[in-house]
């Protein structure tokens, strides 16, 4: 190992960087000038780099290493940061790094879940026992899978902020301070109403200006006292952990349903299904909204409208093919 390099990583471990950061910086160094030397013929010296030498090991990387390109690019950010360490300690002229840009990385598709999935969820809370769960549980999945909030919003979603006969809710504090108002689906409207009518206000819906039309729409239940009353609100983690459990019930129902299934490719489906399953949050719900609207004919604008992006730009990544778009269009284009 080169001394320079020996006094860099001296260096970091006086910056107090991690010992995790230390050694990724020790392996990309000794990696590149390793190659360097096996490619030059001779000693490495940081004094002798150019940046045709950047290129060709990255090249290199790409094509016979086959690297991603996420590992490639951190290998440059330590080499980058070492070269100018080097040029402040005058070990050489020029920084090659420099002017080369990272490889780009083509933005990963939001994660979703296809329709059945999401049908299979639904299901999952309509099989619940407890009346009083079940219509809260409804109640929450109304506002995630058909009005796409996020968990922080049906948190904050507050008894007023329905309106049943526009069919929207409000959401008053969405990300970056913005309101909005999001039409709901029929389906949420009805499991709305009977959440409000059965449970959160059996008497009635509070009075305009009363402190009960404020109080949050979701409720929790106190388990540590008889009865477990009901107490308003919910927290994200709350959220969460609901979402978690209703997505595992379905997995393990579609799990159990595919012993009664003679045909392989049926079976092969829901295992496909109760596996995406596993891996619902509240966020996928969102995301799924996204990808039926779009799925369905609606414009892009009406999608960053109901999801609350502050660009349209940002709405766009819902454009990305997912793999689910891409096997199905590979599929197609059999012989």
């Amino acid at each position: 190992m080169h001394e320079t390099i020996v006094s860099y990583l001296k260096h970091l471990e006086e910056k107090g960087r991690s010992p995790l950061t230390i050694k990724a910086a020790r392996g990309d160094l000794v990696g590149f000038t390793t190659w360097w030397e096996a490619q030059r013929k001779r000693p490495f010296d940081p004094a002798l780099l150019r940046e045709y030498d950047v290129h060709l090991w990255r090249h290199m990387r790409q094509s016979e290493d086959a690297a991603a390109p996420t590992t490639i690019n951190r290998a440059m950010v330590s080499l980058r940061t070492y070269c100018g360490w080097a040029k402040q300690q005058q070990f050489l002229e020029e920084n090659p790094f420099e002017e080369i840009k990272a490889i780009p990385i083509a933005p990963p598709a939001p994660k979703s879940l296809p329709p059945e999935a999401v049908d299979a969820v639904l299901r999952a809370v309509r099989s619940e026992k407890d009346e009083r769960i079940r219509l809260r549980d409804e109640a929450l999945l109304a506002l995630l899978v058909y009005a796409g909030l996020r968990a922080q919003e049906t948190c904050d979603v507050q008894v007023r902020d329905l309106d049943m006969g526009g069919g929207t809710v409000t959401v008053r504090h969405g990300k970056g301070g913005r309101m909005r108002r999001v039409q709901l689906h029929s389906d949420a409207i009805g499991m709305l109403r009977r959440y409000l009518k059965r449970l959160r206000c059996p008497t009635g819906e509070p009075g305009i200006g009363s402190d009960g039309e404020r109080e949050p729409l979701l409720v929790g239940f106190d388990h540590t006292r008889t009865g477990c009353p009901m107490r308003p609100g919910l927290n994200q983690r709350q959220v969460q952990r609901i979402v978690e459990q209703r997505a595992h019930e379905a997995a393990e129902r579609l799990r159990a349903d595919t012993k009664t299934i003679s045909s392989l490719e049926a079976v092969s489906q829901l295992l496909d299904l109760a596996q995406r399953l596993e891996q619902a949050t509240p966020h996928t719900l969102r995301h799924s909204l996204a990808r039926r609207l779009l799925a369905s004919g609606a414009d892009l604008a009406v999608v960053q409208r109901t999801l609350g992006h502050s660009t349209i730009a940002t709405t766009g990544m819902y454009l990305t093919p997912s793999d689910d778009d891409m096997r199905q269009a590979m599929e197609r284009a059999k012989v």
